[in-house]
């Protein structure tokens, strides 16, 4: 029998680093007829820790193919996003409380519609994605650039009726879901194409 020899490595470990983790059990009858899975990929957005994002656009990677930049404008009270996705399609943004889809409030860009706005989610269907009455958003926008699509907006912090985003000194936790499509029409994100993620501002 040959010795096997087993080397210890000591290994520092960076708190603030980008932690990533997969909860939950695949549904495989849930992907085959299109619903909702149970897997949610969650990663904790703290690249950016040692930035002023007050002073300058931040940026986290959401995704292997998509980034996010964002800035928090204190005077004006509004945070300004900008969610760079490599491929053509729908893109949603979400604030959440507790992490899931249901009764998030999202900003959904549709490149086919050329329009970027609030929806209440209600559900997991289509028929439950319902545009919201006040539409703030200003500076919005989609557009396809060199097969990328590219969404920006900015929002208010503190809405009545809304879920306030959270930020101040030292740093605030918010919980937020990333979806994409795959195509220009609003339609289901598929189980590969969504991510929850915290974002501290």
């Amino acid at each position: 029998e040959e010795a096997v020899v087993v080397e210890e490595v000591e290994v520092d470990i960076d708190e603030e680093a980008v932690v990533e983790e997969v909860e939950g059990d695949i549904d495989e009858e849930s992907i085959a007829d299109g619903s909702d899975a149970e897997v949610v990929t969650t990663v904790a957005a703290e690249g950016a820790a040692t930035m002023d994002c007050t002073l300058e656009m931040c940026s986290y990677e959401v995704a292997e193919s998509t980034s996010l930049k964002y800035q928090v404008n204190v005077l004006e009270g509004t945070l300004s996003m900008e969610v760079i996705h490599d491929g053509e399609s729908w893109l949603g943004l979400a604030f959440s409380e507790d992490g899931g889809m249901i009764n998030s409030q999202a900003v959904i860009g549709l490149p086919e519609e050329n329009t970027v706005q609030k929806f209440n989610l209600g559900g997991k269907e289509i028929a439950a994605i319902e545009l919201m009455e006040q539409q703030s958003l200003t500076d919005a926008s989609i557009q396809i650039v060199d097969g990328q699509t590219i969404m920006k907006f900015t929002k208010l912090l503190d809405e009545d009726g809304e879920i306030e985003i959270l930020s101040g000194p030292g740093g605030m936790k918010n919980i937020m879901l990333f979806a994409h499509g795959s195509g220009l029409a609003l339609g289901y994100h598929g189980p590969d194409a969504r991510v929850k993620f915290e974002l501290t501002l």
